[in-house]
Formats: structure tokens, C-alpha cells, sequence
């Protein structure tokens, strides 16, 4: 199942709470939670200065994850657990654990299968590859970027149909981390791609050998990859059971 669907009321009650007041100073709202340890072995999710776990909105099955993470002082209700500069909503979905299919490897065939067919069928809300259009997409070093625009009708109220997304490997995880803007306040393309990668790197310092996890309390098999065909050239889609691993579906 894919976030888009799973999530849309978590997503929903954020972004009506980020319209709201904020409370005081004071110690009316739940302390500010920075940082979550999620999943059996304990992948940390952690995001850029201003942003914090809603912890009603996180889901952890043990084998798979989903966090949501938007402005400190609006989910805790405290004016001065800060704000980020930017308004955005985060989310880190993490797979399965399985060491045998690594994103690393795919990485250079990820551009060719997000505008396929198949792939835009994958990233589209409706399942209809029609919906969506690939505007950018980029790697660097391990880590792979995508602005996408999605036209299919959401469940999630005033969402942007844009959007940047990374994937990346977190131990023998796939992390896929997205920055949600507001419909009729959207976040200027470059500065949500900012706000991915600051997210990206805090998630990939916090779990960086040696790192310690940062515990919090939280709401409570993809088949395996085919071998490419020898006379097949790169970047021909071949990894199927991966790249659904790495929607969720």
C-alpha cells in the first residue's frame, strides 16, 4: 500500500494544525520530540533545525516505518520549542530490512524507471501513470533525488501536487524521505530540494556508524530481484521486485 493512501488523515490533521495557533511559552503541550528510533533495529529519523516527530503520526511494525515530522511549535504546542524556516511537512517511509537488494546498485537504472510506465505508475497516488510527471531527477554520490508532480486526486487536503523525494540506503534498509508543501502556499522548488537535503543528511548523520540512536515513543517479502539478461543495455528496467520495495508496494 502506498503512503499517499495509508497516511492521508495523519497528513491532513498536520497541515490543519500548521493553519492554528500556537500555544505559549509554557509547558501546556507534549515536549518536543527531535528524534525517533524506529523498526527492530532501531534506524534513527531525525530532520533539519525547526522540525519535529509527531509522534500520534508515526507508525512502527517493527519490519517497516513511517514518520511525519513538521514544525516544532505547532505539534508540540509550545511557541518555543521553534519553528523551521521553511513550512513544509516531512515524511520517511522506511522498507523492509534485506541485505541482498541494496539501493546502491540501482541507483544509476533509478532515472530510467521513474519515467517509465511503470514507474510513474508507482509514484502516482491514483496507480495511473497518465498522473504523473517526472521533473528532475538527480544522484549524488549514494543517494537519489526526484521532483515530481502528481495530478491524480489526493485524500490529503491542501497538498501540493509538486514534490522532492530522495532514496537512499540506511543499514539494510531504503529510505524514502519526501518534503510535502501547502497547496496554496507552496515552497519555491530550490528550497524544498534545500529542505531534502538537509533532511537526507541529518538522517544519514544519525545513523552514521557509531552514532546512538535517540529513542522516543511512538503510535503503535518483495520477491526477490530477477538477474539482468546479459545482452540487455543499462538503465533497461530489470529490478522490478527492488523498485516496489522501495514504493511500498
Amino acid at each position: 500500500m502506498s503512503i499517499w493512501t495509508s497516511r492521508a488523515l495523519v497528513l491532513t490533521f498536520v497541515l490543519v494544525a500548521a493553519c492554528g495557533r500556537i500555544g505559549g511559552g509554557g509547558p501546556s503541550g507534549s515536549p518536543p520530540v527531535r528524534a525517533v528510533s524506529v523498526t527492530s533495529d532501531m534506524v534513527t529519523v531525525t530532520g533539519p533545525e525547526g522540525f519535529c516527530v509527531d509522534p500520534e503520526s508515526t507508525r512502527d511494525s517493527g519490519d517497516t516505518a513511517f514518520v511525519l515530522m513538521g514544525n516544532c511549535a505547532v505539534i508540540s504546542d509550545r511557541r518555543s520549542a521553534g519553528q523551521p524556516a521553511v513550512q513544509a511537512i516531512l515524511t520517511a517511509s522506511l522498507s523492509e530490512a534485506d541485505p541482498s537488494q541494496t539501493l546502491r546498485g540501482a541507483i544509476p537504472d533509478l532515472g530510467t524507471f521513474f519515467t517509465s510506465e511503470e514507474g510513474r505508475q508507482l509514484l502516482s497516488r491514483a496507480g495511473e501513470a497518465e498522473t504523473v510527471e517526472v521533473l528532475d531527477s538527480f544522484h549524488q554520490g549514494d543517494v537519489f533525488y526526484l521532483r515530481a508532480r502528481d495530478s491524480s486526486a489526493s485524500e490529503i487536503q491542501n497538498v501540493s501536487s509538486d514534490y522532492w523525494r530522495s532514496y537512499l540506503d540506511v543499514d539494510d534498509r531504503i529510505a524514502t524521505l519526501t518534503v510535502l508543501g501547502r497547496e496554496d502556499s507552496p515552497i519555491p522548488a530550490d528550497t524544498s530540494l534545500q529542505t531534502l537535503r538537509d533532511f537526507t543528511q541529518a538522517v544519514l548523520d544519525a545513523n552514521a556508524s557509531g552514532a546512538a540512536p535517540a529513542p522516543a515513543p511512538v503510535a503503535a517479502p518483495a520477491p526477490p530481484a530477477a538477474a539482468p539478461p546479459p545482452a540487455q543495455p543499462r538503465g533497461t528496467l530489470w529490478n522490478v521486485g527492488l523498485f516496489r520495495r522501495i514504493m511500498g508496494r
